[in-house]
Parts: structure tokens; C-alpha cells; sequence
């Protein structure tokens, strides 16, 4: 897999997989398998004449465009301590025209909740991206959508604006379902080893966890329901980047999440001064 892209990352030009494979002396099979599982991470995306290129997943992590220090040890070491202070799995995401891209990740040994893995991407839609878009001019008219939903969204933006982070929940009902399918996949870990039923698992995870807090919900006295938080990193005044905290438990009482968002605060603060 590294030998192909690092093979694809050194031409100009798309290559088909029986290029690939006969350049780096695999099986052709291997290889389509090798490159559909690059291809739906986005690591690498296929052309008309099903020849591949280097990704947005791929480009992400070689650092282009942003020139964010995700290898640099003080945000590895920023990224260990935010996991130690919360036991909760950590992830760094960068923003693009219409995607997100993850260019850092980091599990919690006490809590391994799983989620997007190194490289993979989505497309940025409502609410994803809130703790971006509440400072990104240029793409939030598109992000904000049509005018009858645009006030909660507007509000959605100043909460994260006057706050310093956004709050996702999953519906009431799934709450409790959320917390036990991370649990359940963070117990299996690396005996998951069916990528379609990993991919399946996460994005249904993501899908029932992706419900943005409102201000009087995030208020609300007693345990609420949290599945991620996510703070702003800012690269030469710009947000490129956001910081996610995987909480994914179905109660958390004021004070805990309080907590959780200060850490979260702090560290993306601290990332955006190394940038």
C-alpha cells in the first residue's frame, strides 16, 4: 500500500493498475484490491480511463497547501496530553474547498473510540464543520444553504463564535446506542479486519452521532448526550482546521462537559500558536 503511493506520489501522470502492479511486482488482483480500499479512503481517486492519482487523503498528509506541522512533536505531544486529560480518541481535520480531510489521529487507550481514519475525507455539509465555518467567510454562504434554515444555522455559528467550539449529539433515542456501538468497536479494534464492515460501522456511527447542539440544549442542567467536540485551529489567522474530542457517551453531566471543552480549547489554541 505505501509502496503504491509513494509510487503514484513520484509520477505525472494517472496509472492504470496493471501499470502499478507490474512496476512494483504484485499480483494485479492485490493491487485493484489494494487501490479500491486507497480509493474510498481517498487516498487516491481513479480517473475516466480507471487509471489512479494521488488523492485528497494523500495530499493532506504529505502536508500540501497548509504547511501544518502534523509530524511536528509538540503537536503529537499536544494531541497525547488532550487524550490523557479526557480519555477520549482525538482526531485533526483540514479544510478544503468542500471536503475535510483527517491529517492526525490518536486513540484513547482507555476509551479507543474509532472514527474517521488517517486520510480519509468527507464532504462538508451542514452541520460538519461548524467550528470552521463560523469563521470562514468565504465558503459559509454555501455551508449555510437555503434562506428558510438559515436563522438556527446563524445561531448555530454565533454559539460557536461567542463559545470557541461546537457540540454534536446524537437523537435522544440513539444516544445509548451510540455509546455501546463505540464501545462495541473499540472492543473489537484490529479483529475488525473487514475494511466494508469497519467503513460501514464508523460512517453509521458518524451518521447517528452528527446532530449540532443548540445554545439552550448545550445549557440544559443535568447529563446530556455527547458524541463529539470540536474547536477551531487557526493557520495564519485563517480556521483550516478543526480539532474533534470523540466523547461518544450518553450522559454527561455540566461540569464534566465544561471540562471536556476547555481541554479541547486549550489544545487547539495551542496547536494554532505552532502553526
Amino acid at each position: 500500500m505505501i509502496d503504491a503511493l509513494e509510487f503514484l506520489a513520484q509520477t505525472d501522470h494517472a496509472q492504470t493498475i496493471a501499470q502499478i502492479a507490474d512496476e512494483l511486482a504484485v499480483p494485479r488482483a492485490t493491487m485493484s484490491a489494494i487501490l479500491a480500499e486507497l480509493d474510498d479512503a481517498g487516498w487516491v481517486v481513479r480517473d475516466a480511463e480507471r487509471a489512479y492519482r494521488i488523492g485528497p487523503g494523500a495530499s493532506a498528509l504529505a502536508g500540501a497547501g497548509s504547511g501544518v506541522p502534523t509530524a511536528n512533536p509538540d503537536v503529537t505531544a499536544i494531541l497525547a496530553e488532550l487524550v490523557a486529560a479526557t480519555d477520549c480518541g482525538v482526531t485533526l481535520a483540514r479544510f478544503s474547498p468542500g471536503r475535510m480531510t483527517v491529517v492526525a489521529a490518536r486513540h484513547s487507550p482507555v476509551r479507543p473510540v474509532p472514527g474517521l481514519g488517517l486520510g480519509q475525507s468527507l464532504s462538508i455539509v451542514y452541520p460538519v464543520g461548524a467550528a470552521v465555518m463560523a469563521w470562514n467567510d468565504a465558503d459559509r454562504e454555501a455551508w449555510l444553504g437555503p434562506t428558510p434554515r438559515r436563522e438556527p444555522r446563524e445561531r448555530l455559528l454565533e454559539s460557536v463564535r461567542e463559545r470557541g467550539f461546537a457540540a454534536y449529539r446524537p437523537a435522544s433515542s440513539d444516544a445509548l446506542l451510540v455509546e455501546v456501538l463505540a464501545e462495541l468497536l473499540g472492543a473489537v479494534g484490529p479483529l475488525l479486519i473487514d475494511p466494508s464492515l469497519r467503513r460501514s460501522a464508523t460512517r453509521q456511527l458518524a451518521q447517528l452521532s452528527s446532530r449540532a447542539y443548540s445554545v439552550d440544549e448545550l445549557d440544559a442542567d443535568g447529563g446530556q448526550p455527547i458524541s463529539y467536540l470540536a474547536a477551531p485551529v487557526f493557520d495564519s489567522g485563517a480556521a483550516e482546521l478543526e480539532l474533534h474530542l470523540g466523547v461518544l457517551r450518553s450522559s454527561v453531566d455540566a461540569d464534566e462537559r465544561q471540562d471536556l471543552a476547555t481541554a479541547l480549547v486549550e489544545a487547539a489554541a495551542r496547536i494554532s500558536a505552532l502553526i
